[in-house]
Formats: C-alpha cells, structure tokens, sequence
C-alpha cells in the first residue's frame, strides 16, 4: 500500500507542477522560458515512475489481497479503465515530447491537450478507487 500511494503521489505532484510551470512558461520572458520548459519533462519522468508504482502495486494488491481480480466489484472496471486511459495519454506525452522539444508546435498543442486529460482521468481513477475498496 505504501508504494502505491508513493506512486500516487508521485503521479499527482507531476500534474499539478507542470500545470504551474506552464502558467510560468507562458508569462516569462524568452530567455527564460527556455530554462524554464527544461522543468516538465523531467518532473514527467517521476510521474512515469509514480505510474508504473501504481501499476506494479495495484497488480499485486489485487493479488495478495483477492487472489485475483474475478471477485473485484464492478466500480473497479471504472477506475481501471481510467487508469489505462491515463496511461495510454502519458506514453502519448512522451512520445510527442521529443517533437515538442525540437520545436514541433502541433505536437506541443497535442501534449497540452493530452495534459489536461490526465487531471481528470486520475480523479476519476481515484474516486472509484475510494468506492471500490473504501
């Protein structure tokens, strides 16, 4: 459990600074938005890790605790469907990352768009998470 909230955690924490240091971004001036914009790639590396956390935690709560996910209540099909929606929306950040890196405009309009998916996919994940096993 401690590991997955330490995933938890980690996954939040990134949402929420990159969110900030997009809002900073923006209103710097150009010199120092390019010091700047090193800051979310490398705070989405701990959301990875936060990620990946929860997925190998939640895998084997599911096990040591319920032997398998055939006794888990259908609320859990909820919260894991938007855990693998926020999945499959971060790998796409990271895979769009480079582009947006080297100046790729439709990519960096791709990951904002992806990013503010993320927010409400892990709310949701976490809400039906609270349901299921509250």
């Amino acid at each position: 459990m401690v590991l997955h909230f330490l995933g938890l955690a980690m996954g939040l924490s990134t949402g929420f600074a990159n969110m900030v240091m997009a809002g900073l971004i923006r209103k710097a001036p150009p010199a120092e938005q390019a010091v700047l914009s090193r800051f979310p790639p490398a705070m989405s590396r701990i959301g990875v890790i936060g990620l990946a956390l929860l997925w190998i935690s939640g895998l084997l709560i599911v096990w040591t605790r319920y032997g398998s996910f055939a006794i888990i209540p259908r609320t859990f099909i909820v919260k894991i469907a938007a855990v693998v929606l926020l999945t499959i929306a971060v790998a796409c950040i990271h895979v769009l990352m480079p582009r947006a890196q080297r100046g790729d405009q439709a990519a960096m309009a791709r990951i904002q768009l992806l990013g503010r998916l993320t927010a409400p996919l892990a709310i949701i994940a976490i809400i039906f998470a609270v349901i299921t096993f509250g």
